[in-house]
């Protein structure tokens, strides 16, 4: 199994955003937050990250298989703003292998910040597993708690 991790090249939008949808369709289906779900975002906005933001595509035996989209809040607190693999790779562990490789490109980084859905425990278990807090929760319609969480690093 060979992962590497790369900055994203704009011509990497388009098969992204489609592992992207995939990979939240069904939170999509379930929380029906058309407005800011990653299943229903648009390509245009999508390439805007691109450019704003630090990100990553993710590589599995030299195929695209997913993406890391990160910001920078401050010169030592870096928000994690997504994670997504494709869904027919889920599950194997990868995550892990990822979230390490992340955090050990970003040595100066104290603090890391994320949200993730308050009834989505199998990636509250993912986040919490790597020492990450929460910190509040928010409710973005009747069907969608998401919770902060944050990760200080000494």
């Amino acid at each position: 199994m060979n992962l590497n991790i790369t900055r994203t090249k704009m011509s990497e939008a388009e098969a992204l955003l489609k592992i992207q949808r995939e990979a939240f369709l069904s939170d999509l289906k379930k929380y029906k937050d058309y407005d800011t779900s990653p299943a229903a975002e648009l390509l245009d906005f999508f390439k805007y990250k691109l450019n704003h933001s630090i990100h990553y595509t993710i590589f599995l035996n030299g195929k695209i298989v997913g993406g890391i989209c990160i910001v920078k809040i401050t010169d030592i607190h870096y928000r994690l703003f997504r994670i997504f693999l494709n869904p027919a790779i889920q599950n194997r562990g990868l995550g892990s292998k990822i979230l390490t490789q992340i955090e050990k490109k970003f040595p100066h980084v104290k603090e890391w910040s994320l949200d993730t859905p308050k009834d989505n425990t199998r990636t509250r278990h993912f986040y919490e597993k790597f020492g990450y807090k929460k910190t509040k929760e928010f409710k973005v319609n009747d069907r969608l708690t998401l919770i902060e969480y944050e990760k200080k690093i000494k």
